[in-house]
């Protein structure tokens, strides 16, 4: 099911608003309309117009890649979905991720619906492609991560914000890539994940789930959810085309926060500036989703105010690379879940009469698992 039936967008998109609201109050108060219009003044218009387009042209390419891996993986494990259908489930789980915020999990299982709903495939399997792409996506994150700590730490006048916001954001990576991890190796952690919501459920809807066991079906999918990481364990090559594809993606994803200081005419930061940026502002995104508007557009702002920038030129780049790295993926999104359908994501799988019933894909699809 669809995590968009859990959460209303309306009140997405009324937090949207007080954010919104509060940065340009943030804009007014601290930088001024004045000094932010004759700093837009200054500004070279073609210069602007290329490398902004080449910000927004990035934003696809980035996110092509990366569906382009997860496709990849969930072709290893038998799961066959054509390039049209993976960029309008992968863009549709990403407008989730960038409305509800619980990260990045809402967008998966979005994703793990629409795909079993067109191939019928074992949602354990799906599920195991999913994670191991994010497993994957999040090695080079905290790679990442961990690089720009140690060049953080080699530099003496880092703001004491910046550094603790990014101790946070690094605690909290490596803390997600572990309970991936733990998922991937361990063959009992779906299991007792799942039998700890069957208890809060059954907590929250007694009535709906009385029995204490999960269902045989339920069984099914975490046998063959275990099974799917199985088979990228005893055959990693399977996954060299993923680490390509995804350090492309991660890369083009970088440069969005160049290209739009290149637009702004700014071209004297470091690329360590750069890489802490793009790890505070996709850490905070992804925790975040819709109440970061405001919040985070005012610290971006914030630190480029201690890197030098003043504070007029500051909140313009702010709200640039906001427009890029989170508002055009959100209108991108929005209009793809239009062509998905929003009945379409989340209407139940249509119901056979009895005789007619087609079983989900079990476990024993998975190539390497055929007896």
């Amino acid at each position: 099911m669809s995590a968009l039936k859990h959460f209303s967008t309306r009140k997405s998109f009324f937090f949207i608003f007080i954010g919104l609201t509060v940065f340009i109050l943030y804009l007014y108060f601290f930088a001024g309309f004045k000094q932010i219009l004759i700093v837009l003044g200054g500004i070279n218009p073609g210069q602007y117009a290329f490398f902004y387009s080449l910000a927004i042209g990035a934003v696809l390419v980035g996110n092509f890649f990366w569906l382009a891996s997860w496709r990849a993986v969930l072709s290893k494990l038998k799961v066959k979905i054509s390039l049209k259908n993976a960029f309008l489930y992968y863009w549709t789980g990403y407008f989730v991720d960038l409305v509800v915020p619980c990260e990045t999990v809402c967008g998966e299982l979005t994703r793990l619906y629409l795909v079993h709903k067109e191939t019928n495939d074992n949602y354990g399997v799906i599920a195991a492609g999913g994670i191991t792409n994010r497993i994957i996506a999040y090695l080079i994150v905290v790679t990442g991560l961990f690089t720009s700590a140690g060049l953080l730490f080699l530099k003496s006048n880092i703001p004491a914000v910046v550094l603790t916001v990014f101790i946070f954001i690094l605690i909290g990576a490596t803390a997600y890539l572990a309970i991936l991890l733990y998922l991937a190796f361990s063959e009992k952690a779906a299991g007792r994940i799942a039998n700890l919501g069957l208890r809060v459920l059954k907590v929250l809807r007694p009535k709906k789930y009385r029995s204490s066991d999960l269902s045989s079906e339920t069984k099914e999918s975490l046998a063959a959810f275990y099974l799917g990481f199985k088979i990228f364990r005893e055959n990693p090559r399977y996954l060299a085309k993923p680490v390509i594809y995804l350090t492309i993606s991660w890369l083009f994803n970088l440069s969005q926060y160049l290209l739009v200081f290149f637009a702004l005419g700014i071209f004297n930061q470091s690329f360590s500036f750069f890489i802490i940026i793009y790890f505070v502002a996709g850490s905070l995104t992804d925790v975040s989703a819709s109440f970061s508007v405001g919040t985070l557009d005012i610290l971006l702002a914030t630190i480029f105010v201690l890197y030098g920038l003043n504070p007029a030129l500051s909140g313009i780049t702010a709200a640039l690379v906001r427009s890029v790295t989170f508002w055009s993926p959100l209108i991108i999104g929005y209009v793809i879940v239009q062509i998905v359908g929003a009945k379409n994501v989340l209407a139940p799988p249509p119901r056979q009469e009895k005789g007619n019933i087609t079983a989900p894909k079990t476990a024993s699809v998975i190539p390497g698992t055929e007896k």
